[in-house]
């Protein structure tokens, strides 16, 4: 090996005076069933890896196995605490499993995925009115492992988590207008006519309860965390402000929060905040965040893809139903 070069397996084989092939079977594991390679010789091999510090090229082996030992994460934006939450809980899990995972944003697990980067991968959203995808056929057409969380996918080669949010939302709905006319809500982006959007039970809600729906008590975030910032402190200068906040997604109501404390507002006293998600981020802020939302999902959603690149799940796929509850927390109980 020259000077300042980085050792390869040849080097580690000379080393311990072994042929390639058995370098090769004892880094790999695959030194059962008819081939015998013995303990004396492994330790040589593993003693000669350790003094020269050789790394194996994970992408090569990954080639020639037809295996990469990737696991893609698929999230929309590393500032929203849903997204966060599930990044963290595949970076935790997936280790323990011999897969290292890669966090893409936005739409660049397209590309990543149909090139063949990655065993499986866990897709974090669709848009609620998203039925099928192109990739995703593709992909399962392949055999690759995938997790899709959408409430309107169903499985076909791959397994689904499926939010149900009616119920979680529209008992929200019931809690806030029970003791608040003036509920306002900073939404992600604009409904487009989407019956099932979250903005849509906050109107709904409203109704039931006799609330007019005033659009001046409405704005709308882009899901950009200065943006939601910036929203919750116009609603809460308004000359009559609202008295509660229903943000659709924990990012927007943590936001609220941060304006409301900036204004000397106090949480809960002077306002109420929801949001929507059941993130970690909130359930851990102070005062805790009231959400709407599934019990915690994200390692469960890890564990079902690596039953899937187990093969422990039926090849058609599976749907697994997310059911959505009202939270009650610190920012609306006093």
């Amino acid at each position: 090996m020259s000077k300042g070069s980085k050792p390869t397996i040849r080097d580690v084989a000379m080393a311990a005076d072994v042929s390639l092939t058995t370098v090769s079977y004892v880094l790999s594991g695959r030194h059962g069933g008819t081939t015998r390679i013995s303990q004396p010789t492994q330790d040589r091999v593993l003693a000669a890896v350790k003094e020269l510090g050789y790394v194996p090229n994970q992408a090569a082996r990954g080639m020639r196995r037809g295996k990469t030992d990737v696991v893609a994460v698929a999230i929309g934006n590393l500032d929203w605490p849903w997204d966060r939450a599930l990044a963290t809980a595949a970076a935790d899990i997936l280790p323990q499993h011999g897969y290292q995972p890669v966090i893409l944003l936005g739409d660049d697990w397209r590309k990543f995925m149909m090139s063949g980067g990655a065993d499986g991968v866990i897709i974090g959203y669709f848009p609620e009115s998203k039925s099928e995808d192109e990739t995703v056929t593709e992909l399962a057409r392949r055999g690759v492992a995938q997790v899709v969380i959408s409430g309107t996918m169903k499985p076909a080669g791959f397994d689904v988590l499926a939010p149900e949010t009616d119920s979680g939302l529209a008992d929200c709905m019931e809690f806030l207008t029970t003791s608040h006319r003036r509920v306002a809500c900073i939404r992600r982006a604009d409904p487009a006519g989407r019956p099932k959007s979250r903005f849509a039970a906050y109107a709904a809600g409203l109704e039931k309860a006799g609330i007019p729906l005033d659009a001046s008590l409405v704005r709308t975030s882009h899901h950009r965390p200065a943006t939601a910032y910036q929203s919750a402190l116009e609603l809460l200068q308004l000359p009559d402000r609202p008295t509660a906040i229903l943000c659709t997604d924990d990012m927007e109501a943590l936001q609220t929060i941060r304006a409301a404390y900036r204004l000397g507002l106090r949480v809960p006293e002077d306002i109420q905040i929801v949001g929507v998600g059941n993130s970690t981020e909130g359930q851990d802020y102070d005062p805790a965040l009231t959400t709407v939302g599934p019990d915690p999902i994200f390692e469960q959603v890890v564990r079902m893809l690596l039953d899937r690149l187990t093969g422990t799940t039926p090849a058609e796929g599976i749907r697994v139903a997310s059911p959505w509850k009202l939270h009650r927390r610190g920012t609306t109980e006093g």
